[in-house]
């Protein structure tokens, strides 16, 4: 797994909160996620040129950064879906307003 050379400048809120988005599938998957639950499966229809370990990572240190959280259901065949929590809704606006940015480009 990644590990960062230098460490976070724990007074740069704008610098942490990259951080926990930042990744290459990290903002279509929370993308995503905004819009309804998901299992890894959706999301990989989503994203095709994604890898599963890849998403699978991603999805994992999200939820180390409790954006997202997993939920297992107790069923046959295993059933696990991803959604966002209430720290994760907060970054809604931001996403809303970069993609805002990203359409006057």
């Amino acid at each position: 797994m990644y590990q960062r050379k230098t460490q976070l400048k724990n007074d740069c809120s704008i610098e942490k909160t990259l951080n926990v988005i930042s990744g290459k599938w990290k903002p279509v998957i929370l993308s995503i996620l905004f819009e309804t639950n998901a299992r890894l499966r959706d999301i990989q229809r989503e994203v095709p040129e994604a890898s599963k370990r890849a998403l699978t990572q991603q999805l994992s240190e999200m939820i180390d950064d409790g954006l997202i959280q997993k939920k297992d259901f107790d069923e046959f065949p295993k059933k696990t879906e991803y959604s966002i929590t209430s720290l994760g809704t907060q970054l809604s606006p931001v996403f809303k307003a970069l993609s805002k940015f990203g359409d006057e480009l």
